[in-house]
């Protein structure tokens, strides 16, 4: 789908006079309704393709059905919803972002209007049987759940609806009650009118009440003591077998199911690509990532390393260098899923990867400058000093057009690239960008607030010419009298107004706790599964590697479980935990090393699976038996050194003509017996035959009295009956094999 084009169309879309606070959630909908595709009974792997086919309103009509009972193509609830329980929901939203999408690919304007899109003028259209559909829902979830569900907040919650001896939060019921109308779903919180909910509620025959705090008559939530505990038990498997068994591409398909929640990919060659698709989509996520162990690979690049680096002069010259703690692809991956839980709103909020800046907020020594921090929470912005020029104009985007400005209107003072003067507006102006953090500083050894910058610079003069430069920042977090910054910047502050914050230095999980903590809607969501693949698994040192986290893999030891444990890092002294939600899944290629030699206190932490070569996902390629030559060649293999040597089915799995198939067996199959039997040649004979290699003997050269020895070379082009041969009579191995 052309999902930036459509984010951006959404992000144009306004309702009741505001932009829509659900475009991302909106966008996986819609990416949901592409995978599920096929379990719809749409041949087209694209929506573009469903749309250019004329098969929209068939689309629609397919998701429709869905909606009203998904158990009729639990296949395709599950291929949309696949972490839920009842799909039915996240169908019914996906249903009306299809619609969207339809629209979005009609060349529509984003603010159409059409009967039966969301909206007020859709809310008169709810009935009470849809406002009980929503009680019941909520009677079997529980309200708390029900509440969760759905992104609805606690905050300030006065008004209920009753039924019976039973009160239900009003807005959350006629919100949720939108989703069961023909072509409707559910509106968010903020998309909600309580109001109009209100309204609308009594006009139906319902009592509303006032009360602050909780009514006594409210249904409870279902008690399943086990049940979060299940849904974020992490994995820990080992994928083992000989090579070409799959083992690489089955690790992409287990990491898109713990992904996903279920995978749906057929053994086809298309199916394959939809799953590479899919799992390229989740890398570039960064919610799985990917290593290779080797021989020299080691604790200091997985986990975390001192790293020089250098130290400049204020003339931009190297002068030495220092070391600094340096965060290993583990550590990075295990901090991104310990954050990618967190939502502000019904929107999913990632601050993995985000530019964190620390900037001052006025100054904390001079009362007369309070304000600065006060207005620029209350109004949603950043307020900036440095001179009453405005810097609007395109031009200053360039650093030097910035130091001739200053330079011409304040000519008497000494100002140089380098200054303050110039640099800070840069990067105010310039450097930093939307989407990126601020941590507000107070003095240099406290923060007093976190936000995300969303909007372009602006100039707002003052008639005092004081603080004439903003821009819009969602405030996110804010304690006036602070948090000590030792815990989530250990370098602490430095006098600069404005400045980016080294990555490797800063503490995301500690801003991911705050944020969580104050945000009251929607604060922490359901954690984002993330994977490691740990291809070759058994070429490190594993106890090297791992260090002191061996033990925190354990499913109990996890952050969030009964025995969780945190350690010490020794380089970034900082306390580490491993999140549940992160799974990790390793091969193991058994021809390289045996399972038996893998260090014991991982293979006790790790699920082992077997991945046995598969004959019979070989068939017939013109008139040569793949099935039988691989089984040949295998039983002759475990016959002559172990089943651990076997090759696997994926050498020929892609092969379609006789062509291919000898390229597999010149360039794959008989090199790996090379290797297999250290070029003991009459072994690689005993396995092929002599339809692929050829034995000359050779004669002793003059004067030298000896025995003929045997030459070998492998057969170009090979034998016409070279598999007939190979799947023949036995081949016997040479006497002195045995001795």
């Amino acid at each position: 789908m052309r999902d930036v084009e459509f984010k951006e169309w959404l992000g144009r879309r306004l309702y009741q006079g505001k932009p829509l606070k659900t475009v991302g959630n909106r966008v996986g909908w819609v990416k949901a309704a592409e995978r599920a595709l096929g379990e719809l009974g749409f041949e087209q792997a694209t929506l573009e393709d469903v749309h250019n086919a004329g098969h929209w309103d068939n689309l629609l009509q397919a998701l429709a059905r869905l909606r009203s009972d998904w158990r009729t193509n639990e296949a395709a609830a599950k291929a949309i919803a696949p972490q839920s329980a009842d799909p039915h929901l996240q169908v019914a939203n996906t249903r009306q972002a299809v619609g969207m999408y339809g629209k979005f690919l009609d060349g529509a304007d984003p603010n159409y209007e059409e009967e039966g899109q969301e909206g007020v003028a859709n809310m008169s259209g709810i009935q009470r049987s849809d406002v009980e559909a929503a009680m019941d829902e909520c009677d079997a979830m529980g309200v708390d759940a029900f509440m969760d569900e759905y992104g609805y907040s606690w905050n300030n919650l006065r008004y209920w609806v009753e039924r019976g001896k039973k009160s239900y939060p009003s807005k959350a019921v006629f919100g949720v009650a939108h989703r069961f109308l023909d072509q409707g779903a559910a509106l968010s919180n903020d998309e909600c009118n309580g109001t109009t909910a209100r309204k609308k509620l009594s006009s139906l025959g319902f009592k509303i009440i006032e009360q602050t705090g909780l009514p006594q008559n409210l249904p409870a939530r279902p008690h399943h003591p086990a049940e979060s505990q299940v849904s974020t038990l992490p994995t820990n498997l080992i994928l083992y077998g000989p090579p070409g068994t799959g083992k690489t591409y089955n690790t992409a398909l287990e990491a898109v199911k713990l992904c996903d929640g279920s995978a749906h990919y057929p053994q086809t060659k298309e199916g394959r690509a939809a799953l590479m698709a899919r799992y390229n989509e989740l890398v570039a996520e960064k919610r799985i990532a990917f290593v290779t162990f080797h021989q020299n690979y080691g604790y200091e690049d997985f986990v975390e390393g001192l790293r020089p680096v250098p130290i400049g002069n204020s003339d931009g010259e190297s002068v030495g260098f220092h070391l600094q703690p340096e965060p290993g692809l583990f550590r990075l991956i295990a901090e991104r899923a310990e954050t990618g839980g967190l939502a502000v709103g019904s929107e999913p909020l990632n601050i993995a990867d985000r530019a964190v800046y620390k900037m001052s907020l006025g100054e904390v020594a001079d009362s007369a400058s309070d304000f600065v921090f006060t207005e620029s929470l209350k109004n949603n912005y950043a307020l900036f000093g440095f001179r009453d020029i405005d810097w609007t104009d395109p031009r200053f985007s360039d650093r030097e057009e910035i130091f001739s400005e200053v330079k011409r209107r304040f000519p008497d003072d000494d100002v140089t690239p380098n200054k303050g003067v110039v640099q800070s507006p840069d990067v105010f102006r310039n450097q930093l960008e939307i989407g990126d953090m601020l941590v507000v500083a107070k003095g240099n050894h406290r923060f007093r607030a976190i936000g995300i910058v969303e909007g372009q610079y602006e100039y707002a003069p003052r008639a005092d010419g004081r603080y004439c430069h903003r821009r819009k920042v969602r405030w996110l977090w804010h304690d006036k009298d602070g948090l000590d910054v030792s815990e989530l910047y250990p370098p602490k502050f430095i006098q600069k107004t404005l400045y980016r914050l080294k990555d490797v230095e800063l503490n995301r999980s500690l801003i991911a706790r705050l944020i969580s903590d104050a945000v009251s809607e929607g604060a922490e969501g359901d954690p984002l599964p993330h994977v490691l693949i740990i291809d070759e698994i058994n070429r490190a040192n594993v106890s090297k590697v791992f260090g002191e986290l061996i033990t925190l893999l354990e499913s109990d030891k996890r952050a969030g479980m009964d025995n969780a444990l945190s350690v010490t890092l020794p380089y970034s002294k900082r306390q580490f935990s491993v999140p549940a939600n992160l799974h990790i899944i390793g091969t193991m290629n058994t021809a390289d090393r045996s399972i038996a030699l893998l260090d014991t206190a991982l293979r006790r932490r790790f699920q082992f699976r077997e991945m046995a070569p598969e004959p019979d996902l070989l068939g017939l390629v013109e008139g040569i038996d793949l099935k039988a030559v691989l089984t040949t060649i295998n039983q002759r293999i475990e016959y002559l050194i172990d089943r651990e040597h076997r090759i696997g089915h994926a050498f020929f799995i892609n092969c379609e003509t006789a062509e291919q198939v000898h390229a597999a067996m010149r360039d794959k199959v008989i090199p790996l017996l090379q290797e297999y039997f250290f070029e003991d040649w009459s072994r690689i004979h005993a396995v092929l035959g002599d339809g692929f290699i050829r034995e000359d003997m050779l004669d002793p050269p003059p004067g030298i009295e000896g025995d003929r020895v045997s030459s070998w070379s492998v057969l170009a082009p090979f034998n016409a009956d070279a598999f007939d041969r190979l799947m023949g009579k036995m081949v016997k191995a040479p006497e002195e094999l045995g001795e």
